[in-house]
């Protein structure tokens, strides 16, 4: 092995591959056109990785017999092929959606509109809260500070930030009517 991790053939085995790929590459090359139905692109790279998995086990497979040989690198060539068939088809049955993730999300204007309005309403609420009850609302939904960190810059309790965050929703939600999505506040 390499740095880089791959296997080395070595150089005593170097001319016996030559003559090994010499031999059999017509063959296979035919057996691979058949298999891939006439893609001699996808053929030569089957009989590419066929002679790369031969040389890897060289040692086993130049005792064999030229028969044995062949069996050997058809059945490998099958195998790969077979590999190579599920890979693509795996890949067709999830590209429907791997396409569909990355799409952009459909624009819906109805909402967008909503939102937008239901904000600007919420501004307002919030502007007309008494300053103490707006000023710990936007510390705790604008500067997303934990309660603890909001009664200890204003100096109060703990639970004067509850009750006053409580009353903040509470005019929210009946300010928001039906933008607010539970439903609560909502007129009937």
């Amino acid at each position: 092995m390499d740095d880089d991790g791959e296997v080395r053939i070595p150089g005593r085995h170097v001319g016996e591959l030559a003559e090994f790929f010499a031999a059999h590459d017509r063959w296979l090359f035919g057996h691979a056109c058949a298999r891939t139905r006439g893609d001699r692109e996808l053929a030569a790279d089957l009989v590419q990785d066929t002679f790369e998995a031969a040389a890897r086990v060289w040692d086993m497979l130049r005792e064999h017999a030229c028969r044995r040989q062949r069996a050997w690198l058809l059945a490998t060539l099958v195998h790969k092929d077979i590999s190579e068939f599920r890979r693509r088809e795996a890949f067709r049955r999830r590209q429907p959606d791997i396409h569909a993730r990355y799409q952009p999300a459909a624009a819906d204007t109805e909402a967008e509109a909503l939102n937008a309005i239901a904000l600007g309403r919420a501004r307002e609420i919030i502007e007309h809260m008494p300053q103490r009850q707006q000023e710990i609302a936007l510390m705790r939904w604008q500067d997303h500070l934990p309660i603890a960190e909001i009664a200890a810059r204003l100096g109060v309790a703990e639970g004067t930030v509850h009750a006053q965050l409580h009353g903040a929703r509470r005019k929210l939600i009946a300010g928001l009517g039906r933008y607010y999505p539970s439903g609560e506040g909502a007129a009937s």
